[in-house]
């Protein structure tokens, strides 16, 4: 993985580190120049080990976040340049007659016309001497049906690569599975070599007769070895066969399909000489009107940003959870000076200044620290493995596997980020617990009461109004809808030190501003379209939303608790012996508002998170689950090899002994051409992107709806007819238009980009395009007049246009390779697509079952969404430790309290109760609020939604059972964290309490 949010990992580390060293060597410095300030640090970590402890365990969350993101980021990029070498082996470039005509979306790749094997000769005199290239040579990579006639198992699609033994040098060693190599120049006629995979899906052993089919015939082939080798060109089933045999098996003589070139170094490191090579073969290709695609790179960079898309998704998400554990540290360091006070207030008696305490804490601070992020790290190790698990179980069904992997690099990142981090809120959390009152703090009694009518209030007051109102009109100047969104927050919080200042209570000027920011994030979308219609968003607006509104509503709680306190007593309280445990239980957290609103907030916030989550996911996974948008009205998509199509399919069907044409409803034909294509006189340039040529079958029987539809046109149905009756008209999918909200972490868009409208418009003026042919270059024009909906499946991304119109335009590539089948009432869908298989083996035919294959995506996407739940809800251990460390403190200070409770008759049993309901009532409030807020949250996402043609079947679905789960776990572990502290508290003696200093 290269980047991070879009900035270079390398970047990022060295940026981290060179302020991980620098924070280092201030601290040694500090510790030479202040050696008794740093002795008094050091020597309170071993004296109460077990807090100590608790304080390294809460200070570990953002190390572990950032470093199982990371991690998680690895495996992935690991595992997809895995497949990349895998496949390529040391191919660095390959040459073609066109550019490569995969379609990056997709995945699809579309036929390339063969050229002249004498080509090849040019082209190896052109870089044979050159120092950046060890290997050339003349190659064919086509898919063909195969059958074991030992075993009778099929494979409908096996990557035949053609290669000449002659020019193997610099390509790598052939191994045989058995051990030692293999010469491909002792390969003799009709015999070939099976990959791992083949071997396996076709359960072949060596001496077993392979009977291949292609281009219209059938060859027998022995297996000669089963073989290890890198850069068959697949890293699924493939075989290996002369480049004659293969030209013969294919009826192309004398002709290739590419050259492959080889760059000095080894099979990752090649890459690297790529623009070089380019740049050396450039004059020749010109002359022989070849192309050369940097296919390796090219495929590194995409393993990569995959990657990379992956750790920006986690680690966005946990920026929720990153965010209460920044709570915690403030939380830890402030009851750490609230147990230091006399000592504080003792050492500021004698002379020390306040810039010592300071310097004190931030020394303590980074000790823990230095090892909090060492443990998180391996935390994160271990968290990522989990998720990687749960996904590969998932993965594994579709061939895919994951492969754990995690670089030093992302470690080095994760530490030096996590101790940075948290050593700069350990830095504020010192400066605030330095302010106090000596005399106070000998004695140790709580600190008196501070005015806010200073002249700080007014200028803090101040600054967030200017602030507030710059934000406000950037976004609005720049139709940024988080800045926007922002600004008013900053204009709504600005009144609360104003208010201060002009001596209203504190009650008043919280609550008014908490109230007016809860009920500006919370308005339905809908209700400010006047104001935010063409406004951009992006996720940082749920990521500043959530902790603005979870900050709002604290405060409403936190200001009016007395309210809630009123309320328990008059309904609870009523129980006969209940009302003094449940004051006293209420009543001290309400007395200690910043630590309570602090711990409150962390639990709110990570389930507020949750909730939003769990719900919009679940509400656009179960839309997304319907098999009759996906499908668009066929039940069965079958697709054959390029070399030996199947023209009319219905034909076909009908003299295949082995199926009933009264099976088949509806047939239609699809075909795919690689384009150039661009927006008529929009001023950007041709991008490369896929043509779908579809039949008058399809037109007329289609499902497919759409997103947006042209001005002129009432319906997708009128749309489609217009599209059957006129060959210039078409339709794109969604990828291509821009949307004002952009929730892709990220991910590239095609090259080929239309504008001048959004996705969320509903209509738009119909759009002339260009399309071109990039051999010929050779342009036609086109017209949009729909864009399809987003639920539609990979193989209907592209430009959908008349077959009539490919065929007139793209004559040699215009044969359809795919067809969509709708079956009859009471058909077997399963068995009739095995049947098409074995039927249609000599054509490669794949026949997938849209059914199953949405099943299983939306297992895929289920299993995902879990994974980002189990994430975010990392962030609750943050509240448990937090509870844990509240109900400690608690008894500590609270010991003469507590035997006064004891003296005047309380039991031990309603002492341990008491603590056991103060501890889980700010849990159970924070999952109250937390759910409440996210549940609005969620209901306004989805209303919004329904909103757009592509997701109009949203529902309104709350995963009760999932949530209920999670919440059981956080109460039953927020009671056993606070139960040793309330234990304790219930057997303290009345005597020694009182005496208790």
């Amino acid at each position: 993985m290269n980047e991070l949010f879009g900035l270079p990992m390398n970047t990022l580390m060295w940026f981290f580190c060179i302020s991980l060293v620098l924070i280092v060597a201030w601290s040694i410095l500090l510790a030479v120049r202040q050696p008794v300030l740093f002795r008094i640090s050091a020597r309170n970590i071993p004296r109460r080990f077990g807090r100590s402890m608790l304080i390294v365990l809460g200070l570990t969350l953002a190390t572990t976040i950032i470093a199982a993101a990371l991690a998680t980021g690895d495996t992935v990029t690991h595992t997809a340049r895995i497949d990349v070498l895998k496949s390529l082996g040391n191919m660095d470039e390959i040459i073609s007659s066109r550019e490569e005509s995969d379609v990056e979306v997709t995945g699809e790749a579309a036929e390339l016309p063969y050229f002249d094997e004498a080509d090849f000769a040019t082209i190896r005199d052109a870089v044979g001497g050159s120092p950046n290239v060890d290997g050339v040579m003349p190659a064919i990579f086509e898919a063909v049906g195969v059958q074991n006639l030992a075993s009778r198992q099929t494979e409908p699609r096996v990557l035949v690569f053609g290669a000449d033994a002659r020019y193997m040098t610099g390509f790598g060693t052939i191994r045989i599975k058995s051990g030692g190599a293999f010469d491909l120049a002792t390969l003799g006629p009709n015999e070939v070599l099976l990959n791992a995979v083949a071997a396996k899906e076709l359960q072949a052993a060596v001496g077993d007769e392979l009977a291949v089919y292609a281009a219209g015939q059938q060859r027998t082939e022995r297996v000669r070895a089963i073989i290890d080798y890198d850069g068959i060109g697949t890293a699924e089933s493939g075989l290996i066969m002369s480049l004659s045999a293969a030209q013969d098996l294919l009826n192309q003589p004398g002709q290739i399909q590419h050259v492959i070139v080889s760059n000095k170094g080894d099979a990752e490191s090649g890459a690297h000489r790529t623009d070089a090579v380019i740049d050396e073969l450039a004059p020749t290709l010109s002359k022989l009107g070849l192309a050369v695609e940097p296919t390796k790179r090219e495929d590194l960079d995409r393993a990569d940003l995959i990657g990379a898309t992956f750790s920006t998704f986690f680690v966005t998400f946990g920026s929720f959870s990153i965010a209460a554990g920044v709570m915690l540290i403030f939380l830890l360091f402030v009851m750490l000076s609230g147990e230091r006070k006399p000592e504080m207030g003792i050492a500021r008696a004698v002379g020390t200044e306040r810039i010592h305490l300071i310097e004190m804490f931030m020394l303590e601070g980074l000790l823990y620290d230095v090892a909090a992020a060492a443990v998180g790290a391996l935390f994160g190790i271990a968290v990522a493995y989990v998720m990687v698990a749960m996904l590969s179980s998932v993965m594994g069904e579709f061939g895919i596997d994951i492969r754990f992997s995690v670089s030093t690099r992302s470690l080095v990142t994760a530490y030096a980020m996590g101790v940075v981090l948290t050593f700069i809120v350990v830095t504020l959390s010192a400066w605030r617990v330095s302010v106090l009152n000596i005399v106070t703090a000998i004695r140790n009694l709580p600190e008196p009461m501070k005015k806010a009518t200073g002249r700080a209030s007014l200028i803090w007051g101040g600054v967030a109004l200017i602030a507030g109102v710059l934000l406000t009109w950037s976004g609005f100047a720049s139709n940024y809808g988080v800045s926007f969104y922002m600004g008013v927050s900053l204009l709504l919080l600005a009144p609360v030190p104003l208010l201060r200042w002009g001596g209203v209570s504190d009650r008043i000027a919280f609550t008014l501003s908490g109230v007016l920011i809860s009920v500006w994030w919370l308005l339905p979308w809908q209700a400010m379209d006047w104001l935010t219609h063409d406004m951009k968003l992006d996720f940082n607006i749920w990521i500043a939303g959530g902790l603005i509104t979870v900050t709002g509503v604290t405060w409403v709680v936190i200001y009016n608790s007395d309210l809630a306190l009123g309320l328990a007593l008059s309904t609870i309280g009523r129980v006969r012996g209940l009302a003094p445990i449940l004051k006293t239980a209420i009543s001290y957290p309400l007395t200690n508002r910043f630590r309570t609103g602090v711990t409150l907030a962390m639990f709110t916030l990570v389930v507020f998170v949750l909730v939003v989550g769990g719900t919009t996911t679940t509400a656009f996974t179960q839309a997304f689950d319907d098999v009759n948008l996906y499908g668009g009205g066929y039940d069965v998509r079958a697709t054959t090899v390029s070399v030996n199509p199947i023209p009319d399919l219905a034909t076909a069907i009908s003299r295949s002994p082995d199926l009933n044409s009264g099976d088949f409803e509806v047939i239609s034909t699809q075909s795919l051409v690689p384009v150039d294509a661009k927006q008529t006189s929009s001023g950007r340039d041709f991008g490369a992107y896929a043509l779908r040529g579809v039949d008058d079958s399809f037109f007329d029987n289609t499902t497919y709806g759409l997103a947006l539809i042209a001005d002129g046109y009432a319906s997708a149905k009128d749309v489609w007819q217009a599209l059957r009756t006129n060959p210039r008209l078409a339709v794109v999918d969604g990828l291509v238009v821009p949307a004002r909200d952009n929730f892709s972490f990220g991910q590239p868009l095609p090259d080929f980009q239309l504008e001048g409208f959004y996705r969320e418009d509903g209509h738009f003026p119909p759009t002339p395009i260009e399309v071109r042919d990039p051999v010929t270059g050779e342009t036609y024009d086109l017209t949009v007049i729909g864009v399809l909906k987003d639920v539609v499946p990979a193989y209907m991304i592209g430009i959908t246009t008349s077959q009539r119109f490919v065929e007139e335009a793209f004559p040699a590539q215009a044969t359809p390779t795919a067809h969509l089948l709708r079956l009859s009432d009471g058909a077997d869908t399963a068995a009739i697509a095995e049947r098409l298989e074995s039927s249609f083996l000599a054509n490669g035919m794949e026949a997938t079952v849209l059914r199953e294959e949405l099943h299983d995506l939306v297992a895929v996407n289920r299993t995902f969404n879990y994974l980002i739940q189990g994430f975010v809800g990392l962030g609750l251990v943050v509240g448990v430790a937090a509870l844990g460390v509240v109900s400690a403190r608690s008894v500590v200070e609270r010991r003469q309290e507590i035997g006064v409770m004891r003296a005047i008759g309380f039991e031990q049993g309603r002492v341990q109760l008491s603590f056991l309901i103060e501890s889980s009532m700010v849990a159970v409030a924070g999952i109250v609020i937390g759910t409440a807020l996210g549940l609005v949250i969620a209901y306004n996402v989805i209303s919004d939604s329904q909103r757009q043609a592509s997701w109009e079947n949203l529902k309104f679905t709350v995963p009760w059972v999932n949530l209920l789960l999670v919440y059981a776990v956080v109460l039953g572990a927020a009671l056993l964290t606070s139960f040793i502290p309330a234990r304790q508290a219930s057997r303290v003696y009345p005597a020694e309490a009182l005496r208790y200093e």
